[in-house]
């Protein structure tokens, strides 16, 4: 993506982050010579609808804030699929880098920031958008101090809002409010109970609930009492604290019922700051004197006045039906509807109450390998509801199906029960490297190193390019690949005029019959390496190169390497027509040197062996990748996913004697040595 330029106008820089569905770059804008940030969706998503309708509604939802503290978006786009938005440019850092780097936030600083985000909170909810996701990733602070939301990508309009939406658990567990980990609908007071996470995070340095799984945190978010701030750090005022733990209730109607509110309460605090609050009309200021004030306002002078006067004498007060007051008959109205309601609640509780409390038990469907929007609706049949745990990548999962579920299909659970399902994202995407102009086997070693494999080699003639260098390759570089594809490549090669053989598969077959096929082919012997391997045929051919389907000119050489296990003495001379380095189909038994093998039943030097230890670093699981790079090639020995302070022992070989091993973990090169005996 980087140094293309969207719609004539954005010049993409370079990537500054990433999300679970869009990619954000820096860009310059070159009509307005401004720096801006473009979010476009990930490739694999632009043919699901599913996604790129909620990319576009995130832009609208979005595009209506115009507020100092919400971060800015100029632009929504689309090129040849790619969708894009243009969002101010923020420089400076977010409020979790902040606090890892100073452990806890002064009050001060931290009423100063919360105060900022309720205000941008404020202006969204009086434009009935509701972020979801409030967490101190989501909040930058610029150079100068100054608080911006970002992300409003999962707002929904609360107007619009859905029962759809019911089960979909949208932000991060340790921020989110016990309505979210039910899966409920979130509003206005989701948003306050995030904030009250982030301003406790701010002032402790940690947040409330932690757990070795999201389940086991949402769990703490309904049931377990937040822990009270002061007992991690005593100088927390008391008020600041009670405003905390009221934003932090699990039920939202105890909570503040507005960021306003919420506003004033820490304004009442008594914790002085710098920070003018921004409120909905851009204004800043005090609160507004119609926030939770009381009036006094003259009493009505309509005909429902009460008014009190003396009797005249002579004057008696009638007793008749029309001297009834309103206010009794009133009275008398709210008497009847209360005794209907009361009744109505009396049928509903004997029909429905113990369903409630009692609910049926039901069976699980198996969910997995359907989409979310399938998953969904299987399980509402059931009276069950979904929530998504995480998403992850795989590259056996189709991106947005289901990977994994609990509880396990066919269980048997009570009616009204959440589902945690984990999703897949797809593949991973790697970014393919520029070969060009490097050694083919340069080239080789950094497509693989980059997660990738190497394709079709076609030999074409460049007259300025040196031989066995690369002339070009497809993917283009710079392009995504998923891990494990191909990239096929153009050589630099003499004799481009002689014709091209394909390359047949010569494993497993008796040495001197894959011999005599090579020459019938009009290919060269090439080098040849013994192996002992007691669970093979003596002679049989363990591996080549090149490997079978490739095409090659003729007269190209086939090396190999065969079982020398069984196959005589060391002292036995080999067979007749035993091939020499280069040899024809006449050649003599003589061995130069250099074959790879020196008799018919010794291993030659020029194989090697070792044993590779690797240990894993403390952490979470990371996966393991050994490459061997040889005189065959590079080739994947083993690749396996293991916990953090593993050792893991593997056992591998290389030919020729500039073989070499390395080691990934992560993707990341730990170590290259060669082979014992170099």
């Amino acid at each position: 993506m980087e140094g293309e330029v969207l719609s004539n106008r954005y010049a993409i820089e370079e990537r500054i982050g990433e999300g679970g569905m869009a990619l954000v770059y820096k860009a310059k804008d070159r009509l307005l010579h401004r720096w801006v940030a473009v979010k476009v969706l990930r490739e694999q998503y632009t043919s699901d609808e599913d996604f790129v309708e909620r990319f576009r509604r995130e832009a609208q939802a979005a595009a209506s804030l115009s507020h100092p503290n919400v971060v800015n978006i100029y632009d929504v786009g689309e090129v040849q699929d790619t969708y894009y938005i243009v969002m101010e440019y923020v420089r400076g850092t977010n409020l979790k880098e902040l606090i890892r780097k100073e452990g806890k936030l002064t009050p001060e600083q931290s009423v100063g920031i919360a105060l900022q985000v309720a205000a941008a909170l404020s202006h969204a909810h009086r434009r009935h958008l509701v972020h979801r996701d409030i967490k101190p990733h989501n909040i930058l602070i610029t150079d100068e101090g100054q608080v911006k939301v970002t992300d409003f990508g999962i707002a929904r309009a609360a107007s619009t809002a859905t029962l759809t939406q019911t089960g979909l658990i949208i932000g991060s567990v340790h921020y989110f409010s016990p309505e979210q980990a039910r899966g409920g609908v979130s509003s206005e007071q989701s948003d306050i109970y995030s904030l009250g996470i982030v301003l406790y995070e701010m002032l402790t340095g940690k947040v409330p609930f932690t757990g070795e799984t999201p389940i086991a945190v949402a769990l703490q978010q309904l049931q377990e009492p937040v822990p009270s701030p002061r007992k991690l750090d005593p100088g927390i005022p008391k008020p600041l604290e009670d405003v905390i733990l009221k934003a932090l209730a699990k039920e939202p109607e105890e909570r503040f019922r507005s960021a306003d509110e919420f506003i004033l309460a820490l304004q009442k605090t008594g914790i002085k700051t710098d920070v003018p609050v921004a409120w909905g009309n851009g204004e800043a200021g005090e609160l507004r004197d119609d926030l939770g004030s009381t009036r006094m306002v003259p009493a009505s002078q309509g005909e429902e006045a009460t008014r009190v006067h003396r009797l005249g004498r002579g004057e008696k007060v009638s007793k008749g039906k029309n001297s009834r007051s309103p206010a009794r008959r009133r009275v008398r109205a709210f008497g009847i509807l209360f005794l209907i309601a009361f009744l109505g609640g009396l049928f509903w509780a004997a029909s429905y109450l113990p369903q409630l409390i009692f609910p049926a038990e039901v069976s699980v469907p198996d969910v997995v390998g359907l989409t979310v929007t399938e998953a969904r609706l299987a399980l509402e049949k059931q009276g069950l509801h979904l929530a998504v745990d995480k998403e992850v990548e795989s590259q056996e999962v189709a991106a947005g199906r289901v990977i994994r579920q609990d509880p396990a299909a066919l269980r048997k659970v009570k009616e009204g029960r959440t589902v945690w399902v984990v999703v897949s994202r797809g593949s991973r995407l790697i970014p393919v490297p520029d070969v060009v102009g490097l050694h083919i086997d340069e080239a080789k070693k950094q497509i693989i190193e980059a997660g990738l494999t190497v394709g079709v080699e076609t030999p074409v003639l460049e007259a300025t390019v040196l031989q066995d260098y690369v002339v070009s390759q497809s993917p283009q570089p710079g392009t995504f690949l998923e891990e494990g594809l191909a990239v096929d490549l153009m050589v630099s090669r003499e004799g481009i005029g002689r014709p091209l053989v394909v390359v047949p598969d010569l494993k497993g077959q008796p040495l001197e019959e894959a011999k005599a096929r090579v020459r019938r082919l009009g290919l060269m012997i090439g080098h040849v390496w013994g192996d002992s391997n007691p669970a093979l045929a003596p002679w049989e051919v363990i591996l080549q190169n090149p490997p079978p389907g490739e095409r090659v000119p003729q007269d190209s050489p086939i090396d190999f390497v065969y079982n020398s296990w069984g196959t005589g003495q060391p002292t036995q001379e080999p067979p007749e027509d035993f091939p020499t380095h280069g040899g024809q189909s006449g050649d003599t038994t003589e061995l130069p040197e250099d074959t790879g093998t020196t008799s018919a039943g010794e291993v030659s030097s020029h194989v090697r062996e070792a044993s590779v230890q690797v240990t894993v670093p403390p952490g979470p699981e990371q996966e393991v990748v050994v490459i061997v790079i040889d005189a065959l090639g590079a080739r994947e020995a083993y690749r396996g996913t293991h916990p953090g302070e593993t050792t893991i022992t593997r056992h591998v070989r290389g030919y020729g004697n500039e073989a070499r091993i390395q080691v990934y973990i992560d993707n990341l090169k730990v170590s290259e040595t060669g082979f014992p005996g170099r």
